[in-house]
């Protein structure tokens, strides 16, 4: 544990990922949490019986007036992200929005501005990014193991959408859009990070039980040059935890990340790596997370990520994670639903 004060940090917004940065916030051994703010002050029998301790306001100006918060935790609908972000930095709070970012480039792009113009620290939560197989991963590609990137075939599904359903989530207007936005934006954000900005994109999707895209098909061309492949879809039976997969080919050799490990064909030996085939399983890489809130989903990316966040805020320089990278990833996001529209490809 260090040695330094918690950081006092509170929650906007009492759903599922409220509760669960509320319940992370509550027990990780640097930070305190001084409070949630949700609009329905029903809830609050509900959150204390699931252990959450700090009290229930009403409003952001509610919570300034009772306590002090050095950090704000966004995990409202994404509409309304951006209004709430401004609302809370009528004072200088670090920021940490949910993903996606906004329902917009332009709302992101506004967000990034705010928190940039107030000197804070932010990050976004895209979670699996955090995963210790995904940043061994990162670490191999930004080494150059694979020497000069050349393409990529990824993949994210999960068994979710069979039929209609109901709330926010499923209206595109308040999410932004649906399996892409929602979900494959986890992979999205992890390409971004590998190869930096797209040039454009090609894309098609398809609503088959929702009034949102429930599958899509993209072609990638990144800046870089680096071109590649995603099939998602949120309507995959047997698939109850989100599948994710990506084989990133090089001139040296392949990559294939998987949940669990990575495997790695290298032509010749590069980085301590020999030529050949070898496997990086996620129990070989090094154990330092505290706890993990939930195993069987790769919870301990949560407490990682909770971690950096925290470092930022206490070492006053951004993280990986940060919402010009979620800025990038909406972007993408855009890009994909234009040329599904129209039909075309799309520069970005």
């Amino acid at each position: 544990m260090s040695g330094r004060p918690p950081l006092r940090a509170a929650v906007v917004g009492a759903g599922r990922m409220g509760m669960v940065h509320g319940h992370l916030l509550q027990v990780h051994p640097e930070t305190e949490l001084v409070g949630l703010v949700d609009r329905d002050l029903s809830l609050a029998d509900h959150l204390a019986s699931q252990g959450l301790r700090a009290p229930l306001y009403p409003s952001i100006e509610a919570l300034y007036g009772a306590t002090n918060p050095e950090a704000v935790f966004i995990c409202t609908p994404t509409h309304t992200h951006l209004a709430v972000v401004r609302e809370c930095l009528a004072r200088p709070v670090h920021l940490f929005v949910e993903k996606p970012l906004a329902t917009s480039r332009a709302d992101a792009e506004a967000i990034l501005r705010l928190a940039s113009d107030a000197r804070v620290m932010h990050a976004a939560g895209y979670v699996y990014a955090h995963l210790p197989v995904v940043q061994a991963a990162h670490e191999l590609v930004a080494k150059g193991v694979l020497g000069e990137v050349l393409r990529f075939t990824a993949h994210a599904y999960v068994s979710e959408v069979f039929g209609p359903k109901q709330g926010w989530f499923f209206q595109k207007e308040q999410a932004g859009g649906g399996v892409v936005a929602n979900m494959a934006s986890h992979l999205l954000f992890i390409l971004g990070w590998l190869f930096g900005p797209i040039r454009g994109v090609t894309a098609s999707t398809r609503s088959h039980f929702s009034r949102v895209d429930d599958s899509a098909q993209v072609l990638f061309t990144f800046a870089t040059g680096v071109r590649g492949l995603l099939d998602t879809s949120w309507s995959v039976p047997g698939t109850q935890m989100l599948d994710y997969g990506l084989t990133i080919d090089g001139r040296n050799g392949t990559l294939v990340l998987g949940r669990e490990r990575i495997l790695l064909h290298l032509l010749v030996p590069a980085a301590g790596h020999d030529a050949g085939w070898s496997e990086i399983h996620a129990s070989d890489l090094p154990a330092d997370t505290a706890f993990d809130v939930s195993p069987h989903i790769g919870g301990e990316a949560f407490y990682r990520q909770l971690q950096t966040f925290v470092d930022a805020c206490r070492n006053g320089v951004l993280p990986f994670c940060s919402l010009a990278e979620a800025c990038n990833t909406q972007r993408m996001i855009e890009a994909i639903y234009a040329s599904a529209a129209a039909g075309t490809p799309v520069e970005a």
